[in-house]
């Protein structure tokens, strides 16, 4: 029997359990059990992969080029990419690092004394204005890590909030984001960000979660017609990116549904399986795994938007 047996699994074209629980990569193997399976965070097998991806894996091999002090790289240019902290930070959120490992908290304390401006949003480097997608990556990597309750996270969330207030969506200063205007980099960050809090304290930012779930929801989550550069190019971590995978994962972990468009996304990530009900990692990006073999964490985040919109899709498979 499948380590995944549930009624979305019959959408699957082969059985993806064994590549998704292989001991070789423990960071996928404890989020698929709390994000997939719906094991509690503090069960024996979830603390057992959680300790094992300290040492082993894609967050291991980020970890292990942390300098002693707590950076990476120079321990001021936080924003250089990929090399900087705050994306070595952003990677080890999306690779499953263990937030209590101790370089995980010494990482974030040496970033959160360094990122400028000293209020407001994150800019991604000293001199430069804060910029909506690198904040909302950020804060949603420090959610995911344990650290959204951080007075500077708070202040950075409170930012995004009140930028570009009545317009819809976000802005950003990378061009090759926009889309009439807004940055879906930015978009799926924020939902990121609020899917990795506590039921009761999603409602504290439900105006947050509606502005960017109305915005992507009014391009129909861009499944017809022009899409953002990368839409259709599924890869984790995202880095500075976004796809649909990812949009779709953390619209089912936050339980948004009712929308057409929702039925239409899981169709067509459906679509784009391999055999073996496996998705490949489609870009080459920082820290993550091969271009053009499946990958793990991408097959996992496709997975939990199927397994969170199956339902839409009725009988067959």
């Amino acid at each position: 029997m499948s380590e995944l047996p549930a009624p979305w699994w019959r959408h699957l074209r082969g059985d993806p359990s064994r590549f998704l629980l292989s001991d070789d990569e423990p960071g996928v193997v404890w989020r698929c059990q709390v994000e997939l399976l719906d094991r509690p965070a503090d069960s024996p097998a979830v603390l057992r992969s959680r300790n094992a991806s300290r040492s082993l894996g894609l967050a291991a091999e980020v970890l292990e080029a942390q300098a002693a002090g707590g950076y990476w790289g120079s321990p001021f240019a936080y924003g250089l990419r990929w090399s900087g902290t705050a994306w070595r930070v952003m990677a080890l959120a999306g690779l499953g690092a263990d937030p209590e490992d101790p370089r995980v908290r010494r990482g974030v304390d040496v970033l959160l004394d360094v990122l400028t401006p000293a209020n407001g949003g994150f800019a991604p480097g000293r001199g430069q204005p804060p910029s909506a997608c690198f904040t909302a990556q950020l804060c949603a990597a420090m959610a995911r890590l344990g650290f959204a309750h951080e007075a500077r996270v708070r202040e950075a969330v409170g930012w995004l909030m009140e930028r570009d207030g009545g317009r819809g969506g976000w802005s950003c200063p990378d061009l090759r984001h926009l889309v009439e205007g807004g940055c879906p980099v930015a978009a799926v960050g924020v939902l990121g960000l609020v899917a990795d809090l506590p039921a009761g304290e999603r409602r504290q930012l439900e105006g947050l979660t509606s502005r960017a779930w109305e915005w992507l929801a009014g391009h129909r989550l861009f499944v017809a017609g022009a899409a953002p550069r990368g839409w259709w190019r599924f890869a984790q971590p995202c880095l500075g990116r976004t796809d649909l995978v990812e949009a779709l994962s953390v619209l089912g972990r936050l339980g948004v549904e009712g929308d057409p468009c929702l039925t239409e996304a899981v169709l067509a990530v459906l679509s784009r399986q391999d055999a073996a009900g496996r998705w490949a990692q489609q870009l080459p990006v920082a820290m993550g795994e091969a271009k053009g073999a499946p990958g793990r964490w991408v097959t996992l985040r496709a997975l939990v938007g199927v397994a969170a919109y199956a339902g839409m899709l009725g009988g067959g498979g």
